[in-house]
Parts: structure tokens; C-alpha cells; sequence
């Protein structure tokens, strides 16, 4: 008996913090109850008896996520359908047996809505984590290019719009040099996983990070100016490596190109501009960073931990 009481007091919290936590919740679960209160002063075989008004707050359940809040308004209203019958005014308008089969029928278009909501939920689950999951690289777990385009011209709009800065980085990694490279045991696909998993952790968690192609990365740095993008870049670029066989950390070779966002500059032109700039860094010597505009190189300047280089504006 005690185990009873506990099961239905876990329950009944969790089913009261449900509808604490959500406006839509309280306003379905006191519509259910509206309802009944409506059928116990009408007429037995009028009204509810048809059933949609259940039918409509189990529908409303649309609104709050998950399925446990809908099979407690399904079984609520269940309930409510069979006390209407017995509880209802004397005063019957139709026959007892065209009531009880009223009755019935709403019964059963109580479970049909519930079958509905429930399964409407589990697409847009299914939905939704198909969605993220094309938006991740399987690979690496990294977003992908498709999440990178979004991102690029959502962050656009906002810097544009709050005249914020915004910087981006296309780092393009040698795969050649690195297979040529005797020491390093591993395949190409794990090398690029500890290279993208190591260039992650250099920088801060509001920046952005994305593999577009094989060997092809891409940051976004929100509120980062194209001189302290270049410095973390060069961070990256100096103090990245990646273990191999003998326990020696060997750094990646890897050309990347900087830039930043202009006055009444589009997400293309960014990108563009970014892509030039890994153009040149290609043309002339291997594993450094070119901007676009250029700016000079701060050789003497000491190197810090990529994550303090820049201001924690928001």
C-alpha cells in the first residue's frame, strides 16, 4: 500500500511541476476540467456528449512537449466522459441508449486524438533530430557546411544590425605533407579528428567551429576584430599538434585564411574575402595566415592562450 501511495504522489508531482513550468499545460488541464463541469449541468445526450471539446484540448496538447502531459488529459478526459453519464441532470433529452452510445463514441474519439497527438509528436521529434543530425559532420561531430551557411548569415544580420564585429577563419590542412610523414601512425581520419577536436579547445566557446570539407575548417569569431582574429589564428597555427606513435607531438601543416565584416557587406562577400585571403597564404609560403585587408605581422608580440587574447564583449 505504501509503495501505491509513493507511486501516485511521484506521479502527481511530476504532473503538477509539468503544468507549473508551462502556461499552455495550466491552460489545457483547467479547459479539460471547464468542460466537465459543462456536462454535468447539461442535459444527458446533449453537448460534450459528442465528444470534440475533448477531442480539442487533447489536440491542444500540441502546444506542451512531450507525450506524458497528453495521456494525462486523454485519461482525465476518459474519466470525465463516464462520471458526465452517470452524474449528468435527470432531464434526459434522448433515449438512455442513444446516451451510452453517445458516450461510447466520445470514448473512442478521446483515444483516436490521443493516437494523433502522440504520433504527431514522435514525427517532430524524428523531424527535429534528423534535422540536427544533417547539420553534423559524422565524422568529425562537428557542424558541417550546411550549418555553417546558416550561421554565417544569421551572425551577419546580427553584427550588421547592432554594428557588432565579425571575423572569420578558413583553415586548410596539407593532407599530403601529413601522409608523407613516416612517424605518424594513424589514418587521415583520425588525424583529422584529433587536429579539429585540438583547434576546438584553442578557441573560446562563443565562437563558432565547423569542418565544410575533408580538410577544410572554418571559425566564426562573433565580437572579434580581424587583428585578434589573426592572433588566434597564429595561435593556432604555432601551438597546435596533434601525438603520434612515439609520443611526439607533431604540428599540422595548415594555410589560413582571415577576414572581417565591412559596412553594408554580405555573408558572400565575407566568405569570398576569406577565401582569397587562404589563396594567398596558398601562393606563397606554407603553414601561415593571411588577412584580407592585409595587416602586419606582430612578430614580436608574446603569445597568449588563444582563449585570453581577445575581450569577453557581449
Amino acid at each position: 500500500m505504501r509503495e501505491y501511495i509513493h507511486s501516485v504522489a511521484v506521479i502527481l508531482k511530476f504532473f503538477f511541476r509539468e503544468i507549473s513550468i508551462s502556461p499552455n499545460s495550466l491552460i489545457i488541464f483547467f479547459a479539460t476540467i471547464f468542460i466537465f463541469i459543462i456536462d454535468l449541468n447539461l442535459p444527458l445526450g446533449v453537448g460534450v456528449a459528442a465528444g470534440i471539446p475533448y477531442a480539442l484540448v487533447i489536440f491542444g496538447c500540441l502546444w506542451v512537449s512531450g507525450t506524458y502531459f497528453t495521456y494525462v488529459v486523454s485519461i482525465l478526459s476518459f474519466v470525465f466522459v463516464v462520471l458526465g453519464f452517470y452524474f449528468s441532470p435527470g432531464n434526459i433529452v434522448v433515449s438512455l441508449e442513444v446516451s451510452f452510445i453517445n458516450r461510447i463514441l466520445t470514448l473512442l474519439l478521446i483515444v483516436c486524438a490521443t493516437i494523433m497527438v502522440t504520433k504527431i509528436k514522435k514525427t517532430n521529434v524524428d523531424m527535429s533530430a534528423l534535422l540536427t543530425n544533417n547539420l553534423i559532420d559524422p565524422v568529425s561531430g562537428f557542424k558541417n557546411m550546411h550549418a555553417f551557411s546558416v550561421d554565417l548569415n544569421t551572425e551577419t544580420f546580427r553584427c550588421q544590425r547592432y554594428r557588432r564585429n565579425l571575423s572569420i577563419a578558413l583553415i586548410d590542412i596539407d593532407l599530403r605533407q601529413l601522409a608523407h610523414n613516416q612517424e605518424i601512425q594513424y589514418s587521415i581520419v583520425e588525424i583529422m579528428q584529433k587536429i579539429s577536436s585540438n583547434i576546438r579547445s584553442k578557441i573560446r566557446t562563443s565562437d563558432l567551429f565547423y569542418q565544410i570539407d575533408k580538410q577544410l575548417f572554418v571559425i566564426l569569431f562573433p565580437e572579434t576584430e580581424l587583428s585578434e582574429a589573426k592572433d588566434v589564428c597564429e595561435i593556432i597555427r604555432n601551438k597546435t599538434a596533434f601525438p603520434t606513435a612515439n609520443g611526439m607531438n607533431n604540428k599540422f601543416f595548415a594555410s589560413i585564411g582571415v577576414s572581417t565584416l565591412e559596412e553594408n557587406d554580405s555573408s558572400l562577400n565575407l566568405y569570398q574575402r576569406a577565401e582569397a585571403a587562404l589563396s594567398l597564404s596558398k601562393q606563397s609560403e606554407k603553414h601561415q595566415v593571411s588577412t584580407l585587408p592585409e595587416i602586419a605581422n606582430n612578430k614580436d608580440k608574446n603569445i597568449v592562450p588563444a582563449i585570453l587574447s581577445r575581450s569577453r564583449a557581449n
